[in-house]
């Protein structure tokens, strides 16, 4: 019974043993980022159709006409660009106050570029749409991006693991940890339209257009790796 006994007394020691023998590997940490600056290739604009927006009654069928061919003039492909996102009218409130239906209908109009959303704006507006506005942008490639701010800050990473060692007379050989985190793009939402630059360029013989650009956004990735050291 004695070897038993001693056996399992020793078992739990070697397993205690052995991460801290493996703290006691020389290693060296080191850290770097790589980032990117990016413009959104995805932008949303929210249009409205309201029949109680115009003064001579111009009903929702009339402006959704009015917005389709603005929308072919520009060249936009409504059957992919362009969807319904609500109908809306208050029939409810004409039952309860006899008062005239008033329909609405809200779009979402997706675009690639802050030009074209500039003349989609400057067009709508000359048919009497005016109540439009910019709901969200993205970036198309922004995971694809991540993935080669990675690679290049893991590379920085490990040449500065060598400038570090060979002073010391030492080699760096494999990782043994490895860790990253990304900060930046988020896009734009409704609420932070001060990031858009709206500029007007005049034109002798054209009304004003307004020439929208977004301000670049920093797409940042950061690695933190522990390399283990030869002599």
């Amino acid at each position: 019974m004695k070897p038993l006994l001693l056996t399992l007394i020793a078992l739990p020691l070697l397993v205690w043993a052995q991460p801290q023998a493996e703290n006691h590997i020389p290693y060296i940490e080191t850290n770097a980022t790589a980032d990117s600056l990016v413009v959104p290739d995805e932008i949303y604009l929210s249009i409205q159709l309201r029949e109680q927006d115009e003064k001579n009654k111009v009903s929702v069928e009339q402006l959704e006409k009015r917005m389709f061919d603005a929308l072919r003039q520009l060249n936009i492909d409504m059957e992919k660009q362009l969807k319904l996102a609500d109908l809306s009218s208050n029939i409810k409130t004409y039952f309860l106050r006899r008062k005239d239906i008033k329909k609405s209908k809200r779009y979402e109009l997706k675009l690639h570029d802050a030009t074209t959303a500039g003349r989609i704006l400057a067009t709508l507006e000359e048919k009497g749409i005016s109540n439009v506005h910019l709901s969200k942008t993205d970036y198309s490639k922004l995971e694809e991006l991540k993935l080669h701010l990675l690679s290049k800050a893991v590379a920085k990473a490990k040449q500065r693991a060598h400038a570090m060692a060979k002073p010391l007379g030492q080699q760096v050989a494999e990782a043994i940890f490895m860790s990253d985190s990304h900060s930046g793009f988020v896009g734009y939402r409704r609420n932070a339209l001060n990031e858009v630059v709206v500029a007007y360029a005049m034109e002798s013989d054209k009304v004003a257009q307004p020439d929208i650009q977004f301000k670049s956004q920093k797409v940042q990735v950061s690695v933190q790796i522990r390399f283990r050291l030869n002599k």
